[in-house]
C-alpha cells in the first residue's frame, strides 16, 4: 500500500461487537497495531486511555492509517480537531461492526484510503466506499475466471478485448472480482496490479445464488462447485453493477465487463428554475 506519510496502521474499535472484525483486521496488516476502547474486548489489543478524540489527536502524526472500526458520526466528531490537509493528513478508513462497508473518509486518493478500503473490503468481504472524484468516475468492475497457472500477459489481453467489446478503456476500470478459489492466482493478481485495481473476492457461496439463472451444467461447475464464475463474479462486486457485453473466453481465461448502473450527476438533466 502507498500512503503519503511512512508510520504504522492504528486499527481502533469501541464495541464487542467489533472486536473480531479489529482483530482480524490488525493480524492481516504489516505495521498494525490493535487499540480498545477498553480492556478485556480482546486479548491482542491495548486500551487506549482518555477520549477517542485525544487518543487520535496523539496517533496524527506518526501514524501512516487509522482504520476505525465503529459509526462513521463517531470518527468524524474525533478527527475534525486534527485535520489539516489531504497531503499530509493520514489515511483513515471507517468499517461498520458488520463489516459491510469499508469507507474511505479522509486522504482518499493522495493518501491512501482508497487503496486500503479497497484491501479491507477484499479481507473481510466488506464494499468498499470511494468518492474521491477519480475513482467515483471509474464504473466498471471485471469479474475473471481463469484456469490454473494462467500469466499476466494471458489475462491482460483477455481484458483488453472484452474491455473493447464493451467500448471500455483501461482507465475505466474499478477493480477486478474473482471466485474465492482463485484469491491467489498468480495471473489475476499481477493483471490487477498493472492495471492499478484491487482485486475483489467473490465466495462461492453467494455465487450460488445466482444458480438457478445458471442451471446449465458446465465444466465450470465441475471444478467449482458453481455454473459460472466471471459473470456472477462482475455482478455481484458492486451492488448495482449490469453486465454490458457477454463474456469472452480467451487461452484459458473468460472476463466479464459490467459497470455500475447508479445514475451520477454528470447523467441527470438539469431543471429550469421555476
Amino acid at each position: 500500500m502507498r500512503f503519503t506519510r511512512t508510520g504504522p496502521i492504528a486499527v481502533i474499535f469501541v464495541s464487542e461487537e467489533g472486536a473480531a472484525l479489529a482483530g482480524c483486521i490488525a493480524s492481516a496488516l504489516p505495521e498494525a497495531t490493535l487499540w480498545a476502547s477498553r480492556a478485556g474486548l480482546h486479548p491482542d489489543a491495548r486500551a487506549y486511555e482518555g477520549t477517542l478524540r485525544d487518543f487520535v489527536g496523539e496517533l496524527w502524526d506518526d501514524h501512516a492509517a487509522i482504520v476505525a472500526v465503529m459509526a462513521v458520526g463517531i470518527v468524524v466528531r474525533s478527527i475534525a480537531p486534527w485535520v489539516a490537509s489531504k497531503l499530509a493528513d493520514p489515511a483513515v478508513v471507517v468499517l461498520d461492526d458488520a463489516g459491510r462497508f469499508a469507507i474511505s473518509l479522509l486522504s482518499g486518493h493522495e493518501g491512501g484510503a482508497n487503496e486500503l478500503a479497497g484491501q479491507l473490503g477484499e479481507l473481510t468481504g466488506a464494499v468498499p466506499v470511494v468518492t474521491t472524484g477519480t475513482e467515483a468516475r471509474r464504473g466498471v468492475v471485471l469479474g475473471v475466471g481463469s484456469r490454473r497457472g494462467v500469466t499476466r500477459e494471458t489475462v491482460l489481453a483477455a481484458i483488453d478485448e472484452s474491455l473493447a467489446a464493451a467500448n471500455r478503456r483501461r482507465a475505466d476500470v474499478r477493480a477486478l472480482s474473482t471466485i474465492d478459489l482463485k484469491a491467489d492466482e498468480v495471473g489475476i493478481r499481477e493483471a490487477a496490479d498493472v492495471l492499478g485495481v484491487p482485486v475483489r473476492i467473490v465466495s462461492r457461496e453467494r455465487i450460488r445464488t445466482l444458480q438457478e439463472v445458471l442451471r446449465e451444467s458446465t465444466f465450470a461447475e465441475e471444478v467449482t462447485g458453481v455454473a459460472a464464475v466471471c459473470v456472477p463474479s462482475a455482478l455481484l462486486a458492486d451492488p448495482h453493477t449490469r453486465l454490458l457485453v457477454p463474456p469472452i473466453a480467451r487461452q484459458g481465461v473468460t472476463v466479464a465487463v459490467a459497470e455500475d448502473d447508479c445514475p451520477s450527476s454528470a447523467s441527470v438533466p438539469v431543471l429550469p428554475p421555476t
